[in-house]
């Protein structure tokens, strides 16, 4: 608005020039040459001012618009801050971009039935907390969207009944893609988010959708915290650090996920359970990770009719008990199965590939109980340069006369002769899980070595 006024001005001023050199033309017999650019000059300039004043109004339309209006935004790029706080809806027509860099969110939306379309956001805040579009009240709409944002993407604070879909989040991993705090019965879906911090966060959030997101290059591909009764089903997490973390979270429903190659850190995981009570891992595809389930201190939960392939660790327990891990496939697999201080976990038909199989009966089960001894893990766990040694004639020899302790065996009474699904391996699977082990090995090797030289 001030580079309004100030060129209104300078064309006043600009006129009153003219009107003067006019007149001392005129007076020497010069005055059609005069009047000429005179009027090119005043038509240039009321070309210039209605532009500027339009793009100044996108807010101002917003306040004018009556509740139920739809705004259609012409294509260009606004530089504004937006605030919808009553239920219109702003669609873009072709490739319209809201840009900001200012400390409060580039679009902030309250109250009730606000829709927002074919919009794009790039956000450039650089505060903590920082957020390209901020939400809060219920029954929102935002679809077929894209942002670009230096800290958070989407915030519901407070938020209920939001549908979010059909959008794209590009970061740079110091913000959360889409964060919910206080905010339930909200749907997310057919999302595509990448290189944030987490791809989803809930936290006191509960009856939650989380649906056929795409979610790579993060830290945790979906993170609940204190989130109860919330369902992920059909997303894709992977070459994140770690799938989808579940931490202090009850009556979850996790269905259909691919939680695969997650495997760049140390500490990657497909899935990670921690104090999870009474929830449901059903039908989920985990590959190629580190570890495929880690479940750490949890209590009556099933896991049923998962692939868990190719991972150095197929399924680890430490201090979980009471937990049902039922017609699952494990294959390709380094180390099947790892239980530490897990007690009354009911393990059954499932199919374990490196197992010995006899079905006497004709029932489809094998009369000899697999049993998961986490010997190797737990000698290299004291010793990383054993891990050089991996299943050599020494370590299995060794692995059959010393037993690990019961409570660190994890053993299926009743295995499968078959699997519970269908299983595609490839070579390049099997080769890059070889590879994954050579490269965890190295890698705790050095580090043993480089703590030795330290100390």
């Amino acid at each position: 608005m001030v580079w309004i006024y100030s060129s209104i001005l300078q064309t006043f001023f600009t006129i009153i020039e003219f009107n003067n050199k006019e007149k001392f033309l005129r007076e020497r017999g010069e005055g059609f040459m005069s009047q000429l650019k005179y009027m090119l000059l005043i038509l240039v300039l009321v070309l210039l001012l209605p532009r500027e004043t339009d793009a100044a109004t996108l807010q101002s339309k917003i306040e004018r618009a009556a509740p139920g209006e739809t705004i259609e935004i012409s294509e260009g790029i606004y530089e504004e801050n937006l605030v919808i706080t009553k239920p219109i809806t702003l669609k873009g027509q072709g490739e319209v971009l809201i840009r900001s860099c200012e400390e409060q969110p580039a679009i902030m939306i309250k109250g009730q039935r606000v829709s927002l379309e074919q919009i794009q956001v790039e956000y450039c805040g650089e505060e903590e907390e920082a957020t390209a579009i901020s939400i809060s009240g219920s029954k929102h709409q935002i679809t077929n969207f894209e942002i670009e944002t230096k800290r958070y993407g989407i915030r519901l604070d407070g938020a209920s009944e939001v549908n979010i879909q059909n959008g794209l989040i590009i970061g740079q991993r110091k913000g959360n893609g889409i964060d919910l705090w206080e905010s339930s019965h909200n749907t997310i879906q057919n999302m595509k988010i990448a290189k944030v911090q987490d791809g989803i966060y809930l936290e006191q959030s509960h009856k939650n959708t989380l649906r056929q997101n795409h979610i790579q290059g993060s830290r945790y591909g979906m993170h609940l915290m204190f989130a109860d009764d919330n369902v992920l089903e059909k997303n894709i997490a992977q070459y994140n650090m770690t799938g989808t973390m579940l931490m202090r979270v009850k009556h979850v429903q996790v269905v259909g996920n691919d939680f695969s190659y997650n495997r760049n850190n140390v500490n990657a995981q497909g899935l990670l359970i921690y104090f999870v009570e009474n929830s449901r891992i059903a039908e989920n595809s985990l590959t190629g990770n580190r570890v495929g389930i880690y479940m750490e201190t949890s209590e009556e939960n099933v896991m049923a009719n998962n692939k868990v392939m190719d991972n150095f660790i197929g399924v680890q327990f430490t201090k979980a008990n009471n937990n049902q891990l039922t017609q699952n496939t494990f294959v390709g697999n380094v180390n099947e199965a790892q239980a530490i201080e897990s007690s009354n976990n009911k393990i059954h038909h499932n199919y374990w590939d490196a197992s010995a199989k006899l079905d006497l009966k004709g029932k489809g089960e094998s009369i000899f109980p697999f049993v998961a001894d986490p010997y190797f893990l737990t000698l290299t766990a004291d010793v990383p340069e054993f891990q050089l040694f991996f299943q050599s004639p020494g370590v299995l020899l060794l692995q059959k006369m010393l037993k690990s302790p019961a409570d660190q065996v994890l053993t299926d009474e009743a295995p499968l002769m078959e699997t519970t699904m269908e299983v595609e391996r490839t070579e390049t699977s099997a080769s890059a899980l070889w590879m994954m082990s050579v490269g965890m090995m190295i890698v705790s090797t050095s580090l043993f070595i480089v703590g030795r030289k330290r100390v």
